[in-house]
């Protein structure tokens, strides 16, 4: 590089780093792609004082500076290797193997970096103490460990390229260890982390400063105190690169992000959850890949492949459990008219250093939104817990107009529920409420707590659900299903139906509107229809158990090293056991769900409804929008005050011929929509040509 060269190179590399526009490496090595373009015009046509002012802008253009190249990619190895890094001439290489960024006081690369199985080096992270109130555990045992190099090139002016970061995983069998799941490599800075004042992992100032507001705050169980890590807001998130690599041992994607801490009470776990954030300030707005395999748009376009956001989570409520609970059950939400999130297993290294089995989950954002439906972010609003998350201060006051509607009208009036069906998605809120019903959340919209709702502030006919409705956001499952000890037969429809006191007057919560709502009949028959069918259908026995036992044949590989690695408080009971304990309580719940339905609504008798498979290919039957099985009978226990809906769709070349019956009553048997009315037990079927 000539001398010209160097100062053009320093002038361009201050200029990316004043505006934050140096980020991670491309995973491939290759040589930045965007480079500044040449004039198109000419020199030829140009006189001498259009020449020089090409000549000028050539020298001030800003361009992107050429990337470290590393010899190896990132990934797993079977046996020692020797890594080579390379940059410009004239430059100097400095890189660092304990996930801080590299400076000119960082290890000069003066020869191949020796990479080798590390796990035998003493723990480091894993040896932190004062990261949880309700103490400290330190593994007994060395942690696997990664080789985590980032490198930089800095030129006589201590003015350095874009920082490349990579992840060698030597001597681990990664199928053995990991099975079919990604493996996500995290590097940042020590202090970022394990800074008493700034470190966003500890106990910290926050902590000292939380103890001394009130003697008695000591006392409090440890997810009641507040230390670093319960700090929210953008001053306290923390640059972290993120390298992804695949189930088959490729490098997904690596890109610098924006991390903080996620969740509730579980912040204070010894393994805490990661939001991670991608921003411009580190180099991308968005991490373009499909993160969460077959992860389907909301709006049924296609594989979700841009996310601006997602979350590592720890299992949330679960995490000392089965870790699997809310995964498990958001899994059962899908095609409902309310949003859930998806998410997919993987490992963790954090700064070379195991950290464990997370869960890689949709984080819900006016970005969220965009991506799912097409809808412009600046037109989403998000009201999380009775404040806003997404948008502006004054569209709340599109939350009151619903709410002070709904609870100061007639709801029995026709035109009044018209109405309020014009404001929020009915059949969506009911459907919410019995899905948290059935799972037996006691931590959920009916205790004023993890509730979400969205809808855009200008309708627009971008789609069906940019119409203006409240939508419901579903997340945070965890405090279900049994796990603190509620019994499977317990009737907790009542509490669903029942008014609390509010802990804040300014408290508007939805539960208020879904139960007035209920002075409704429509609305009660929705409601009634859903909870059968979350006992019939969405959480079906057979069913149930096949989707558990295909998530358990992932985790049951990968949770219990995250135990080991985090303590006895851990494994409360132990993974297998507490597997054990959800699936008895989903089987519970099946066996006397319905017994709490009547004794709350008295809808009827129960009688069975049948329909009947066809044998064939030709179409499908929906019940109650559902679609049914039909390699198979299918059999559901219904009330006889409240008929049911079936629908039947031909296949392409086949056409529907009718519905053949016994035991109910149908309005036109040649309809493909029909409506069921039935007295005792009945029997249905779909007939197609």
């Amino acid at each position: 590089m000539t001398k010209l060269g160097i100062k053009i190179f320093a002038y361009i590399t201050a200029a990316a780093l004043l505006t934050g526009t140096l980020g991670s490496c491309s995973l491939s090595n290759e040589k930045a792609d965007s480079k500044s373009a040449a004039k198109s015009s000419s020199a030829a046509d140009k006189n001498a004082e259009g020449a020089a002012e090409e000549a000028s802008a050539e020298m001030t253009e800003p361009q992107e500076p050429e990337d470290v190249t590393f010899s190896l990619k990132s990934g797993f190895y079977d046996s020692e290797q020797q890594l080579e890094l390379s940059a410009d001439e004239g430059l100097k290489i400095y890189y660092t193997t304990d996930g801080s960024e590299p400076t000119v006081d960082s290890q000069l690369y003066t020869e191949p970096i020796k990479l080798e199985d590390r796990s035998g080096d003493e723990n480091v992270l894993s040896a932190q103490t004062g990261i949880s109130a309700d103490g400290d555990y330190v593994p007994r045992t060395k942690v696997k460990k990664c080789n985590v190099i980032r490198a930089a090139a800095f030129d006589e002016n201590g003015v350095r390229t874009r920082i490349c970061s990579h992840s060698y995983f030597i001597g681990i069998d990664r199928q053995a260890e990991y099975g079919d799941v990604p493996v996500i490599s995290l590097m940042t800075d020590f202090d970022n982390l394990f800074d008493y004042d700034t470190g966003i992992y500890v106990l910290g100032k926050t902590h000292e400063e939380f103890l001394a507001e009130k003697p008695g705050n000591a006392r409090l169980d440890g997810w009641k105190q507040k230390g670093n890590y319960s700090n929210k807001g953008k001053e306290w998130e923390r640059p972290m690169t993120v390298d992804y690599i695949t189930a088959d041992g490729s490098v997904g994607f690596t890109q610098d992000m924006g991390a903080r801490i996620m969740g509730a009470a579980s912040r204070n776990s010894t393994q805490k959850s990661f939001r991670l954030t991608a921003r411009e300030e580190y180099g991308k707005k968005n991490v373009k890949y499909e993160l969460i395999p077959d992860n389907q748009r909301s709006d049924g376009g296609g594989v979700v492949d841009k996310y601006k956001s997602f979350v590592l989570r720890n299992g949330g409520n679960d995490c000392n459990y089965a870790k699997l609970r809310d995964p498990f059950l958001q899994s059962f939400a899908d095609g409902f008219d309310f949003e859930n999130q998806q998410a997919t297993p993987c490992v963790v290294y954090l700064d070379g250093e195991y950290w464990g089995m997370y869960s890689i989950t949709e984080d819900y954002n006016d970005n969220y939104i965009q991506n799912n439906y097409g809808i412009d972010k600046e037109n989403v609003v998000i009201i999380k817990c009775n404040e806003i998350e997404e948008g502006e201060e004054s569209d709340f006051e599109l939350y009151t107009q619903l709410y002070d509607f709904v609870m100061n009208s007639d709801m029995t009036d026709s035109e009044n529920f018209a109405r309020a069906g014009e404001m929020i998605d009915l059949q969506g809120l009911a459907d919410y409420c019995a899905f948290n019903i059935y799972i037996y959340n006691q931590d959920c919209l009916f205790d004023d707590n993890n509730w979400r709702m969205w809808r855009v502030r200008e309708p627009d006919n971008s789609c069906e659900q940019a119409d203006g409705k409240w939508r419901m956001m579903l997340y945070d499952t965890d405090y279900s299903t049994g796990i603190y000890g509620a019994n499977a037969d317990d009737n907790n429809i009542d509490k669903a139906l029942t008014k609390r006191k509010s802990l804040n007057d300014k408290d508007v919560p939805p539960a208020d509107i879904f139960r007035k709502l209920l002075d409704n009949d429509e609305f009660r028959q929705m409601l009634v229809i859903s909870l059968c069918d979350m006992r019939n259908i969405t959480f079906g026995k057979e069913k149930m158990n096949a989707a558990l036992d295909k998530l358990d044949g992932v985790y049951k590989q990968i949770v219990p090293d995250t135990f080991k690695r985090f303590g006895p408080s851990y494994s409360v009971g132990g993974y297998s056991r507490n597997v054990t304990s959800l699936r008895e309580f989903m089987e519970g719940r099946y066996e006397s769900f319905l017994y709490s339905v009547n004794d709350s609504f008295d809808p009827g008798r129960r009688a069975d409804v049948t329909v009947k498979a066809d044998g064939s290919e030709k179409g499908r039957v929906l019940l109650n929008g559902d679609e049914l099985d039909l390699s198979r009978d299918f059999t559901g226990e219904y009330f006889t005050d409240y008929p049911v809906t079936l629908t039947a769709e031909p296949a392409e070349g086949s056409s529907f011929a009718g519905w053949e019956y016994s035991g109910c009553t149908v309005e036109d048997e040649t309809d493909t929509g029909i409506t069921v009315s039935f007295e005792d037990a009945c029997e249905i079927k779909a007939v197609f040509e």
